[in-house]
């Protein structure tokens, strides 16, 4: 890897670095809050690189869970993962070694990021695509220790309140990536059945018919199975049966919420788990959550991918992407002041500025300040 590859790595993941410390750093404080010690939060982000997925099992391990309810919850919250494998194949082809430091690492912010840019003229993929991964990866580590380790002190001088708002940084990463896929794909069906169903699963989940966890991987299913109806030609399976399938696992999901089987639905112990459980806890998850990303490419390494693959390239991506978009507002209230302003603000300054400059990073950054500045004003 030459110095170029690596600049180039670092300025193309720089919202990421703003936005994984920013959410990092809570995490780290949950675990210190539950009753491990700072290291543990270093240790569940080498071994169990997931966002969401740490977040959950912070609290699972504070509540005393066993390690079989951890595991299972683990591979539904991120079992979306293996769709992300599907549309990089043909985009990580030929790389070596570097395929596996990808496949690790993964994320829903990684993923965007590999699917919105091109290789640089003259740069090896593989070094240029796990460099992006590697520098994703450190940057949530960091965020995490900053939270075990300093959150209190940056409470105690009242500090960790300029740290508000940076996270949006990766909603605008997300949109700009979304409108440089439809602009070069001019096709506005994927994204628009992505905000479709990503919108129907955040309403059950406000409903508490469905677990916060399950939005994404809900919406995928859905989402999937609209395209493939609206855009799909399947031999000798007939097109219902898919939509009858997603809709079998999204009645599955709402009923294991409804019957008080779902992520929230964990008993609350006295004590969290201990100790050695929770680090076998966290490798046992690890691993979980690696298979699953790696699954798409340990299928199709050694043979072409068949047509469906190309199918997932073509529309996928932009449907993910504008999921992950809808998602971002899953906490934001629209019936209580500020009724998401500063949010939808932000997402069309996004826009305006990427239309304007041409330039990821000032949209990006332009966007999040003016978010930040929202949000401190109302």
């Amino acid at each position: 890897m030459n110095h170029y590859v690596l600049r180039q790595c670092c300025k193309i993941t720089t919202p990421i670095f703003f936005g994984y410390i920013a959410i990092g750093i809570p995490f780290g404080l949950m675990i210190v809050r539950a009753g491990y010690p700072w290291w543990m939060s270093l240790f569940m982000g080498v071994t169990m690189y997931s966002g969401a997925g740490q977040y959950i099992a912070a609290g699972l391990l504070g509540a005393g869970a066993a390690l079989a309810e951890i595991a299972i919850t683990e591979f539904f919250v991120n079992i979306r993962h293996i769709v992300y494998g599907l549309s990089l194949i043909r985009k990580t082809k030929g790389i070596g070694w570097w395929k596996q430091v990808v496949v690790y690492t993964l994320t829903d912010e990684t993923y965007a990021i590999l699917t919105g840019i091109s290789v640089p003229k003259n740069v090896a993929p593989g070094p240029f695509l796990g460099t992006i991964g590697i520098l994703d990866h450190l940057y949530w580590i960091l965020g995490g220790v900053i939270g075990a380790v300093a959150y209190n002190v940056l409470e105690h001088y009242n500090l960790s309140q300029y740290l508000d708002g940076v996270d949006f940084a990766l909603t605008s990463l997300f949109v700009i990536i979304l409108f440089g896929q439809i602009s070069a794909s001019r096709d506005v069906l994927p994204p628009l059945v992505g905000a479709g169903v990503a919108l129907i699963a955040l309403v059950l989940s406000k409903c508490h018919l469905l677990a916060s966890s399950n939005i994404i991987f809900l919406s995928i299913i859905l989402g999937v199975a609209c395209i493939v109806l609206a855009r799909g030609k399947i031999k000798a399976v007939p097109l219902f049966f898919v939509l009858a399938v997603a809709l079998v696992i999204c009645g599955a999901l709402i009923a294991m919420e409804v019957c008080g089987i779902g992520v929230r639905s964990v008993a609350s112990a006295s004590q969290h788990t201990p100790l050695p459980f929770a680090l076998l806890a966290s490798l046992v998850s690890g691993l979980i959550i690696y298979l699953e990303r790696l699954f798409p490419f340990a299928l199709f390494s050694r043979k072409d991918p068949p047509p469906v693959i190309r199918f997932i390239e073509k529309y996928i991506p932009s449907m993910v992407i504008a999921i992950l978009v809808v998602y971002s507002f899953k906490d934001v209230s629209l019936v209580l002041f500020p009724w998401g302003i500063p949010n939808f603000a932000g997402v069309i300054a996004a826009v305006l500025l990427h239309i304007i400059f041409k330039n990821s990073m000032v949209s990006i950054f332009g966007s999040t300040t003016l978010f930040m500045i929202l949000q401190r004003l109302m």
